[in-house]
This record gives C-alpha cells, sequence and structure tokens, in this order.
C-alpha cells in the first residue's frame, strides 16, 4: 500500500466513526460553553439570610441596616429566637444567620468586645464566603465607626482619629487574577485537560476498533503512525485554537503570552498526546473500554497536575506519575505563559518535558504497532 492509500484508508475511518467525530469535535464545541456555565456569575449577590436581634437598640438596629445595605446580603427575615433562624437555614429559606447578642449596645458603651454569631451554609464556597465578606464588612465599618465616635468625645482631632484606630493601611494587589476570577483560573487549565482527552478518546476508539475487526495489510508502521498524526494533531491543532481564540475572547480570558510562544509549546503537546493515543489505541482490544478509562482518569489528571491543588501538597510519587500524562507540563507551561505573563524560559522544563514524552510515546507505539499480525 502506498502512503497515500494508507492516509485514505485512515481518513474514511475516521469520518465514517461518529462516536470518534462526536468526541473529538462536538464534544470540545459542547464542552466549550457548557464546562464556563457555573463560573458565569462568579460574584455571589443578594443572599438572602435572618437576622436575630436580641439588643433590639437603635444600634442593633443600625447594624441590621448596614448589613442590609450590602451587596451580599438581603435581610430577608428577622426571627425572634436563634432556633427559628437555624430552622430557617436548615429549610434553605434563608442562606445564613446573623445573631446580635443581648446588651450588645451596653456592652459597645462600656468598651467591651461584644460577640456576634454568624452562621453560613459552608456546603457552597462561595457562598459562605460571600455572606462571610458581608457581614464582615458590615460589623467592621460599625465597629470603626463607633471606635472614632468614642474618640471625637474625647476633643480628640478627626484625622488623629482616623490615624489612631487605623495605624496602617492595606491595598492588595492580586497577581496573575486581578479579578479573583473563577473563569480565569480554571477554564485554560481544564481546557487542556479537555483537549487531552478527548483526542486520547477518538484514538483509543480508532485503534481498538481495528483490533477488533482484525484488519490485515502490508502498510508500513510509519505510513500508520504518520496519516494518524496528520489527521489527529490537526484536528488538535485546530481545537487548540479555537480554545484559546474564540473561547478565551468569547469568555474575556486574558491573552499575556505572545502567539509565537503559544504555538512553540503546543507543537510537543499536540505530538506527545496524539503518539499516546495511538500507544492508548493499539493496546485496547474493544472500543467499550476507551470512555471509562478516560473518565475514571480525568479527575485524578486534573487534582494532581497542580492548579487545583498545590503541588507541594501532593505527595512526590503522584506528582511524578502525572507527568506521563502530556496535560500536566502543558497546563503549567500554559498558564506561565498566558496567565502569568512568564517569558519562555520559565517553561523550558515543562516544553522539554513534552518532547521526552513524543519520543517515548512514539517508540512505545512503533514497538506495539510491530508486535500486531493485522492492520493495528
Amino acid at each position: 500500500m502506498t502512503f497515500l492509500e494508507v492516509f485514505k484508508f485512515e481518513f474514511k475511518n475516521v469520518i465514517k466513526n461518529i462516536p470518534i467525530l462526536m468526541t473529538s469535535i462536538g464534544a470540545v464545541i459542547l464542552y466549550s460553553f457548557f464546562y464556563p456555565q457555573p463560573y458565569v456569575n462568579e460574584v455571589v449577590q443578594t443572599l438572602r439570610v435572618s437576622v436575630v436581634d436580641l439588643d433590639k437598640s437603635d444600634l442593633s438596629r443600625k447594624l441590621i441596616f448596614s448589613l442590609n445595605s450590602s451587596p451580599q446580603i438581603e435581610v430577608y427575615r428577622q426571627d425572634l429566637s436563634s432556633s427559628d433562624a437555624k430552622k430557617a437555614l436548615l429549610e434553605n429559606k434563608v442562606s445564613g444567620l446573623i445573631i446580635i447578642p443581648a446588651h450588645f449596645k451596653k456592652d459597645v458603651l462600656l468598651k467591651k468586645s461584644p460577640t456576634i454569631a454568624l452562621g453560613a451554609d459552608a456546603n457552597y464556597f462561595l457562598i459562605y464566603g460571600s455572606i462571610v465578606e458581608g457581614a464582615l464588612k458590615s460589623i467592621l465599618t460599625q465597629a470603626a465607626s463607633i471606635k472614632v465616635s468614642n474618640l471625637l468625645m474625647n476633643n480628640i482631632p478627626l484625622e488623629s482619629a482616623k490615624e489612631s484606630f487605623t495605624s496602617f493601611s492595606l491595598k492588595s494587589i492580586y497577581l496573575f487574577n486581578p479579578d479573583m476570577s473563577y473563569t480565569y483560573y480554571i477554564l485554560p487549565a481544564v481546557f487542556i485537560l479537555i483537549l487531552q482527552q478527548t483526542i486520547l478518546i477518538g484514538l483509543g476508539m480508532l485503534g481498538a476498533s481495528y483490533n477488533e475487526n482484525k484488519y490485515k495489510t502490508d502498510a508500513a508502521i510509519w505510513m500508520k503512525i504518520s496519516s494518524r498524526v496528520i489527521i489527529f494533531a490537526s484536528l488538535l491543532f485546530i481545537n487548540t485554537l479555537y480554545y484559546f481564540g474564540f473561547t478565551f475572547e468569547f469568555f474575556h480570558i486574558p491573552h499575556l503570552a505572545n502567539l509565537t510562544d503559544m504555538i512553540t509549546l503546543m507543537i510537543p503537546f499536540i505530538l506527545s498526546t496524539v503518539f499516546l493515543g495511538i500507544l492508548f489505541g493499539a493496546l485496547l482490544k474493544t472500543q467499550e473500554l476507551v470512555t471509562p478509562i478516560i473518565l475514571f482518569t480525568s479527575l485524578p489528571i486534573m487534582f494532581s497536575a497542580g492548579f487545583v491543588w498545590p503541588i507541594e501538597a501532593i505527595p512526590e510519587f503522584i506528582t511524578y506519575l502525572s507527568l506521563f500524562f502530556p496535560c500536566t507540563p502543558a497546563i503549567q507551561g500554559f498558564l506561565k505563559l498566558n496567565q502569568m505573563g512568564a517569558d519562555f524560559d520559565s517553561v523550558l522544563v515543562q516544553y522539554g518535558i513534552l518532547w521526552l514524552q513524543a519520543i517515548l510515546y512514539l517508540l512505545l507505539s512503533i514497538y506495539v504497532l510491530r508486535k500486531k499480525d493485522y492492520y493495528n
């Protein structure tokens, strides 16, 4: 068989295999819109809380008004007891509760430190964090106002009162993610994992289908591998440009890396992924095994890649094991280039690992295919 005949044979089998097309093309497009949806509304606002005012003073009412003025909190109800507020929280009528203690105003006037109880649903970190943030801002603002007022009553000038209350000012600068956005943080890394897994499924199904049907041919191994590399590397390249181009623009994810650096890192990532997919398909006997294996490995790969959980907190053997998957060094490299604005010298380690993977999986693919008596 000539190379052109082998290429046509491979291309025909890819086009005719609907699951491969649905996974390698359809799933990529679907995930680009489906996966980001939970993170679109990143700022949780106007969460309903119940306030229990055991003091019923003008100062406690002022605090309640301040809480209700917070963008994160809506004072949805005021219960007479903590048990009523807790019941409302358990019945999901509210997302949190705030209890203002008895003698709140008296303790403040006596310069004691009253304790305001705060409870929130910690099953959802965004909800819990927003309620805590809104409540703390309101409470600390009221505390500052009271302390400054007490200083003014002692004939201390306003500016001096402010300075004595706040001895320093804090200015927070969030590096690499100025908006504290889940979209900027999660999507770039997850997209790389999706790109890898979809191509592995496609190549796994293709190779497994050859093993099932035991296609026989006299085609050279380099023709088989080269044909699949051309087809799936082209597909992966287009999918990568789609994710890092259109999808990034659609969800307003910033681009800090230049195109040359991105493509330079992209090349070994594409090759190593395709060679791993060829090896993966050559080892499987049936197509039914492909999807369960990929789904089973997706979460462990994601958590060991170092963007969901700090690498320092992951056992070393898991960290080293994760480096056998192309997406791990690719995620670390792409995040440095595109999200942190690093130069290419900073990702040379990841770049080298990807090339080593490409060579390793190419050699293993050749070895496994040579052991086969039929097409794959």
